[in-house]
């Protein structure tokens, strides 16, 4: 099966999509052949804020999506805007694999993301019920507390503003008696994913950007000086092209799709809390996400419904036992809270590399791959976007770009194996939280 074929233009049960404020705006599909300075393949959030850099730096871009805009991960995450690396990642570890220079350019982007995401947002108005209330990473057992407290640690000595909260401290904000420790960034923030993709793609168009969705990038390929991607039949023939795909990645050029490892996600929303059991819990509406193996996560939309979610397990009835294991992971988390009523679950894929970094892969001349946000796509990818963009527009160069670059594609070693392997192996991280080995 293509990666094109898991998409869900119609986001099926997905409650960003019911609950947006920001228009849906459809974009024709591409019927004619194009030229252009720039060709964006994907209308997520990467390739979105690739186009509307590029576009307001005045470059004619065309962007292609096979499905409609924010339809992928960017539409169907949790809305987790997190100042920090996936899991127990410290800034130290960034910097032994990229360089100084990159790891700290990358680490001072992540750090500040949420606040670039909210002054984008800001800077177009877009209606996606954006809140930086701060988020919480804590500790669930005393393996995760040693490695909290030094990934807090790490952060401190690069600078950046943080806080220690002890035990006490944790189960005060966030109402988990769970928890032991853990470390506080006040710039974390929350959106409504999809509302906020539907409001970089009318930031695009209103930039110059054309968008055309239900055309889905076939081939690339080269005619003399120019790249050119097909499809719907039709051509688009461009200075440079970035492939922005992430979860649902195809073999386009060569084999790029197996640069990275899909993963099946599942997301769960309960029926809005009580304004006592909101009260009880997540003060001051923050948000968290611990570093189980399983899911230990939380937010409230804008309606006071709790957020939770886990991997798809393949070899069963996923709904049913993602919607059994929320369940009890809400009894764990908030026993105070009572019985909760999950209202609807959705799924969808994210993209990891090996390193649980993005990376840039030169695909051809002037043919770029952005793969791999590994779970922070909600603040990285844009903000790489961004960064991406100024490269495109010739105001910085390719170097300056604060990721791994490969020229060609970096498979990853048993990609398939390890594909099915993410899907097959939920009930094993449950087991080791449950443990205490994470």
């Amino acid at each position: 099966m293509k990666a094109t074929d898991r998409i869900d233009p119609g986001m099926d049960g997905v409650i960003w999509a019911s609950t947006a404020r920001e228009p849906r705006k459809p974009h024709a599909p591409l019927d004619a052949d194009r030229e252009a300075d720039l060709a964006v393949i994907g209308a997520g959030y990467c390739g979105l804020s690739v186009a509307l850099g590029a576009a307001r730096r005045g470059l004619d871009v065309v962007v292609l999506e096979a499905g409609s805009v924010g339809n992928g991960a960017s539409g169907r995450n949790g809305g987790f805007a997190v100042p920090h690396f996936p899991g127990a990642m410290t800034p130290s570890h960034v910097s032994a694999l990229l360089g100084k220079r990159k790891g700290e350019a990358l680490t001072a982007l992540v750090g500040e993301g949420p606040s670039r995401v909210m002054d984008e947002i800001a800077r177009y108005q877009i209606a996606c019920d954006a809140e930086q209330n701060g988020w919480i990473q804590p500790a669930h057992s005393q393996k995760a507390l040693a490695l909290v407290r030094k990934v807090y640690e790490d952060w401190r000595a690069f600078g950046a503003d943080v806080e220690w909260l002890d035990r006490d401290a944790v189960q005060g904000t966030l109402g988990a008696p769970c928890y032991l420790g853990g470390w506080r960034r006040a710039n974390g923030a929350m959106v409504n994913p999809y509302a906020l993709a539907l409001g970089l793609a009318r930031a695009a168009v209103n930039e110059g950007a054309a968008i055309h969705e239900r055309s889905a990038a076939t081939a690339i390929g080269r005619d003399g000086r120019r790249a050119v991607v097909e499809a719907n039949g039709h051509r688009v023939r461009a200075r440079k092209v970035v492939m922005a795909t992430n979860g649902y990645t195809d073999a386009l050029a060569g084999a790029v799709d197996r640069s990275v490892i899909p993963v099946h996600l599942f997301h769960t929303v309960t029926t809005p809390l009580s304004a006592e059991q909101s009260g009880a819990i997540m003060r001051d509406r923050i948000c968290f996400t611990d570093i189980r193996k399983s899911g230990g996560f939380g937010r409230f939309d804008r309606d006071g419904r709790l957020i939770s979610g886990g991997a798809v397990f393949a070899l069963g009835n996923g709904r049913r036992i993602g919607t059994a294991h929320v369940k009890r992971r809400m009894a764990e988390l908030f026993p105070g809270l009572g019985p909760v009523e999950v209202e609807t679950y959705w799924e969808g894929y994210c993209a990891l590399t090996p390193e649980f970094l993005p990376r840039v892969q030169v695909l051809d001349r002037d043919v770029y791959s952005i793969l791999g946000f590994s779970t922070r796509g909600v603040s990285l990818a844009q903000n790489i976007g961004r960064v991406f963009a100024e490269f495109v527009a010739e105001s910085r160069t390719l170097d300056d770009v604060p990721l791994e670059v490969t020229e060609g594609t970096r498979t990853v070693p048993w990609q398939g194996v390890k594909r099915f392997a993410g899907r097959c192996i939920f009930p094993v991280y449950k087991a080791m939280d449950r443990y205490g080995l994470t």
